[in-house]
């Protein structure tokens, strides 16, 4: 459940909020953070462990054995810390209790102060660099973060028009490019869609090797190929039930390319594999994002990615 204050918190278990100071910290804020935890709970909580997590870490800052605690008993605890620099989205401090309901069970409860923070274009660094086919195109990175805004038409039917992140020479002959497509907004149309790219050239297709792998905005995965060599994507396979995120993986052996999609990024549903005769020798490798714009010029999508990687094999 989450308050009007952006404090999201759990309502079975005992009651545990997270407070702020400054209330809206920026980016780079200094900042001190409460975690107030009450045993509302009709029972005493047993061997209770609170942990304390900064925003976009995984490991507690904090971690303080609070023994067993009565009923009403409230504990408060506050731990000073920073808001990260350079973030957008969601950035959240964090409260996590575990604790023993009796002597053979246990069970937790977690609160978090959440913030969001637009993304802006703010470009990429090296060594990515960017490439745009469609109109309204910007480009961002946070982070692990990769941002696309773009609008054009479709990236299939000789269209191809898109914005592009890529990594030059990035795809070996060999590889396994991979990325979790983390969201899909702004567009109105419901073959928008954003994921990843190879070919030997991305910012010139038509030199052979392309391939694409896209999460639509409602019409599920598509594996697109070129067979001919022209530069176009002429190929298809995927369809069904969209979702975000969704964890995209494309591997290339040569001139055979092998699509695989999930929700999770550790199981794997093949899409489809496809033969593309003009991929030769060593190539680029990135993420793109296109609005598939049903009435041009339309509108912008926003695609954000994370954890794009691309590893030799």
């Amino acid at each position: 459940m989450t308050g009007r204050d952006g404090t999201r918190f759990d309502t079975l278990g005992p009651a545990l909020t997270v407070t702020t100071v400054p209330a809206e910290p920026a980016g780079g804020d200094a900042v001190t953070a409460t975690a107030v935890l009450t045993n509302d709970c009709p029972f005493p909580l047993r061997n209770t462990v609170l942990h304390l997590i900064d925003p976009r870490t995984t490991t507690a800052v904090r971690t303080i054995a609070l023994g067993d605690l009565r009923r009403g008993a409230k504990v408060t605890r506050r731990w000073r810390t920073r808001m990260p620099a350079g973030v957008a989205g969601e950035v959240a401090f964090t409260a996590h209790v575990v604790f023993d309901v009796d002597a053979h069970s246990a069970d937790c409860a977690r609160a978090a102060r959440t913030f969001t923070i637009p993304y802006t274009p703010n470009e990429v660094r090296a060594p990515y660099a960017t490439y745009a086919t469609a109109e309204s195109t910007a480009y961002g990175q946070y982070g692990t973060e990769l941002v696309i805004w773009a609008g054009g038409r479709d990236l299939s039917g000789g269209i191809d028009e898109k914005g592009i992140i890529y990594l030059p020479g990035g795809a070996a002959t060999s590889c396994v490019a991979q990325v979790k497509a983390v969201g899909l907004t702004g567009g109105d149309s419901p073959v928008a869609k954003s994921g990843i790219a190879i070919a030997g050239d991305l910012t010139a297709p038509e030199k052979g090797g392309y391939a694409v792998l896209t999460m639509s905005a409602r019409y599920g995965v598509e594996f697109m190929t070129d067979s001919d060599g022209d530069g176009r994507l002429d190929t298809w396979a995927g369809g069904g039930t969209s979702y975000h995120p969704a964890w995209l993986k494309l591997v290339r052996d040569g001139t055979t390319y092998t699509a695989y999609a999930g929700a999770d990024g550790a199981a794997w549903q093949r899409v489809g594999t496809a033969t593309v005769p003009s991929a030769n020798g060593a190539g680029d490798a990135g993420v793109v994002a296109g609005a598939a714009n049903l009435n041009y010029p339309g509108t912008t999508v926003r695609a954000i990615f994370d954890h794009f990687t691309v590893e030799a094999t």
